[in-house]
């Protein structure tokens, strides 16, 4: 209700100036929409005007869904949207001293933010957040299981390296070179064997061992089928 109290016009800048950035997304559950009709409703005369411009600038946002069927109050809506974790990453804004007190000792993360007199202040990092920081700091640098197994396993060889024998290194088997595809492969070209000395030798041999048939021996062969041709011509004629 700082807003009707103190009359802000704008907000949105405000909070832009304070975290300096343009980014902002202004949201309100509709618990806190209700409640924001009911005091309208039970309001003085002169305040009226006030929550008729609050609750306009408050249609503007966003309307975070609660899923309360029935309508809860304020700090209790926003203690259950926020959760214990601030899983979405909140800001909240609340004019609850009691509601900013108990979400900043239970849920790390949460900036919370609240008016003074018609200023927004940021409020400092809390005890719970700045330890859940250094929590996650030291996770992230932290040794993983595996590797720690594998240092305190190496410590313990060379504390004691006569009981941890070095184990035999095993063969490291090389991959042969694979045959080429058949069929990719051009097919050689079958070279005519010539013979080696000793079959020469025999085949010479053997040619030697032939008679050779020279042109007086054809004569002769040529002449005696012709006489043996006469001979039987002239007892032919005979008869």
């Amino acid at each position: 209700m700082s807003f009707v109290q103190y009359k802000v016009q704008d907000p949105v800048h405000q909070l832009a100036n304070v975290l300096c950035t343009t980014k902002i997304k202004p949201m309100i559950t509709q618990c806190c929409m209700v409640a924001l009709y009911n005091r309208q409703k039970n309001c003085a005369p002169d305040e009226k005007a006030h929550f008729d411009q609050t609750i306009a600038l408050a249609k503007q946002w966003e309307r975070r869904k609660c899923n309360h069927r029935e309508p809860l109050e304020p700090s209790v809506c926003i203690e259950q949207v926020v959760g214990p974790a601030n899983q979405h990453r909140y800001m909240l804004a609340a004019d609850d001293p009691v509601l900013r007190r108990s979400l900043r000792r239970v849920v790390p993360g949460l900036p919370l933010l609240h008016y003074s007199q018609s200023v927004l202040i940021l409020e400092p990092m809390s005890d719970l957040t700045d330890r859940h920081i250094g929590h996650m700091e030291a996770n992230k640098s932290a040794i993983p299981a595996s590797e720690r197994k594998l240092l305190e396993k190496v410590s313990q060889q060379q504390d004691n390296p006569a009981e941890t024998a070095p184990e035999q290194a095993m063969p490291v088997k090389r991959k042969k070179p694979k045959a080429p595809n058949p069929l990719s492969v051009k097919k050689p070209k079958t070279l005519k064997s010539t013979p080696n000395i000793s079959e020469r030798s025999s085949l010479d041999a053997a040619k030697a061992k032939k008679p050779q048939v020279t042109e007086a021996h054809t004569l002769q062969q040529v002449t005696r089928r012709r006489k043996k041709r006469g001979r039987g011509d002239s007892h032919a004629g005979g008869n």
